[in-house]
């Protein structure tokens, strides 16, 4: 895909799986929303979580954002995760519009405030693969 494709894909409100190695290897996938952050995608997730303990653990991860319908196409960042705590506190609100629209996202955020404390998670040292499938089917 060309950088515009990716760019266009990862303005659709896709569902993205991020996959972690867990403390024996296995790997941990989980769904979850993002926002684009320039090259890369941020994701929030909650300070206890599986996901965040296996990054505080082992860094690297991987990131696939599908989309549902045709063209089918992906991107896949690869790398080692950043953990990002300061002046993130506008992500869950901009999350929850782009994912819900402005009215649900208010009554969303109304049901987690006060926000449980979080993390970003960017991707740095990220390999990024694509793939586009635009024959009929």
């Amino acid at each position: 895909m060309t950088p515009a494709e990716v760019r266009d894909l990862l303005r659709g409100r896709h569902l993205a799986v991020i996959t972690t190695n867990g403390p024996d290897g296995t790997p941990h996938s989980t769904p979850v929303w993002y926002l684009p952050d320039g090259d890369s995608v941020g994701i929030i997730a909650d300070l206890d979580s599986v996901k965040v303990r296996n990054l505080r653990r082992d860094a690297r991860v991987s990131v696939v954002i599908a989309s549902e319908r045709t063209p089918y196409r992906y991107v896949l960042y690869r790398g080692e995760a950043e953990l990002l705590t300061d002046g993130v506190g506008d992500y869950p609100p901009r999350m929850a519009e782009r994912y819900l629209g402005e009215e649900r996202a208010i009554r969303y955020l109304a049901k987690q405030d006060p926000h449980p404390p979080f993390v970003v998670i960017r991707i740095r040292s990220s390999r990024t693969t694509t793939w586009i499938y635009t024959a009929e089917l």
